[in-house]
């Protein structure tokens, strides 16, 4: 079974990140609408500025903090809504990810929700478009299905190379590029532009695991190696 071996743990800790920094943010909304600028603004509210008294510099400048914390609170605020939608969003969520294991069976069993709402739209009058609507979402979810079971068929064979290697980590759903020394920069900006990314817990450049990642790791490994060649051939020649 394809997809990530800890999919549910990955999706349990978003979740909790969402959370966490929705709690900040609010908490921060609340300091900053609660600072000390504006508890004295509240002590005294109505007191006008005194213009040329020796505290209107001051009473200026406080008000001018009080503006900037309130403004804060607000953007703060809008943060930690944000971020309680996202968390909320996660645990309700109904949408089927690749990286799901259970991806296959659960869009089986969408397929077949579909054909039988479809057979429903029939019995009933109907407008033209919503069975080519739902014809539509069909097809679609037919062909998931066939490009993922496509995918459980597919062996990636481990590529070694001069300076690394490439594998397929099965139980995170990625291809891993692994250099033996840090690749220059030239070759981490080819990696980045075709969708690779650093992952330091993993210590490798890696990509989900689909056909373009596979042709695209062998492209990868191809332009490093003639990286590699080049400087080789210019030490030589200015060597």
């Amino acid at each position: 079974m394809g997809g990530r071996a800890d999919y549910e743990e990955r999706r349990k800790r978003r979740i909790e990140r969402y959370e966490q920094l929705s709690l900040k943010a609010r908490q921060e909304s609340e300091a900053r609408g609660n600072s000390t600028a504006n508890r004295i603004l509240r002590a005294t509210p109505g007191q006008p500025i005194l213009v040329g008294h020796h505290s209107e510099r001051a009473h200026r400048r406080l008000i001018k903090r009080a503006n900037n914390d309130i403004r804060k609170s607000i953007e703060l605020s809008e943060k930690s809504d944000y971020y309680d939608r996202k968390a909320k969003n996660a645990v309700n969520s109904n949408a089927i990810y690749n990286d799901d294991p259970e991806a296959i069976n659960k869009l089986k069993d969408k397929l077949e929700r579909l054909k039988h709402e479809r057979e429903e739209i029939k019995k009933r009058k109907h407008f033209d478009w919503e069975l080519r609507n739902i014809g539509a979402t069909i097809r679609e979810t037919k062909m998931r299905i066939d490009r993922l079971e496509e995918l459980e068929k597919i062996e990636f064979l481990d590529i070694i190379f001069s300076g690394g290697k490439a594998i397929h980590n099965k139980d995170i759903n990625r291809i891993q590029i692994l250099f033996d020394t840090k690749p220059c920069e030239e070759m981490r900006n080819h990696l980045h532009h075709n969708g690779f990314h650093w992952s330091k817990s993993e210590g490798a450049w890696q990509r989900q695991f689909n056909k373009t990642s596979i042709w695209k790791t062998k492209d990868a490994i191809e332009v490093f190696e003639k990286i590699v060649e080049s400087k080789k051939e210019q030490e030589e020649e200015f060597g």
